[in-house]
């Protein structure tokens, strides 16, 4: 007689219910480690944004800005930190002159921050994916012969056109970002 060789109902039976049971642990890791993946590339797109403003409008200030306007054009009626102790608040903009005697500023519309001037039209410093919210820039002097110094601060999140409906806390990305610049020419 002759032996026929194959599988058994049972020995079927075992090797679907494992593949079964190991499929869904496969596929839910895989979609586990694409929505960390998701979550990395938004926070590394934040984090990088914010470290490009923060550090262009800290080194524009820092090195070229002499005196410190309310408006544009800067003149000597909207001159503020003037050295009296006063301290001068703004959630949206400030002016400063460099040496040349062109002003440059930087202003926020609730999205984004953009870098205007005398020269250049305004020039977004955020791309769309991301968006900028409680914008605030200020100026303070203790001392009529102190540098003055400027505070910024932001928030940055991304925000594209799914990312902003989203209310998952798992699914955001957004950082905090603050620093004070002394100006160096006066």
């Amino acid at each position: 007689m002759k032996k026929i060789k194959g599988f058994t109902l049972i020995e079927t039976i075992v090797v679907i219910a494992v593949i079964g049971l190991t499929l869904p642990v496969i596929f839910s890791i895989f979609f586990v480690l694409l929505q960390q993946q998701t979550k990395i590339y938004r926070l590394n797109t934040v984090k990088k944004e914010g470290d490009y403003v923060i550090s262009l409008i800290g080194n524009t200030i820092r090195n070229e800005a002499v005196t410190i306007h309310s408006a544009s054009p800067s003149d000597d009626t909207n001159k503020e930190c003037t050295g009296d102790g006063s301290l001068y608040n703004s959630t949206s903009s400030l002016y400063f002159l460099n040496k040349t005697g062109l002003w440059f500023g930087y202003i926020s519309d609730g999205i984004t921050i953009a870098s205007s001037s005398a020269s250049l039209a305004s020039i977004d410093l955020t791309s769309s994916k991301t968006k900028i919210s409680s914008f605030s820039i200020s100026c303070s002097r203790r001392y009529l012969y102190s540098q003055p110094s400027v505070s910024l601060s932001f928030d940055i999140k991304y925000c594209n056109d799914v990312a902003c409906s989203q209310t998952r806390p798992e699914e955001l990305a957004s950082l905090h970002y603050q620093t004070k610049i002394k100006l160096r020419n006066q």
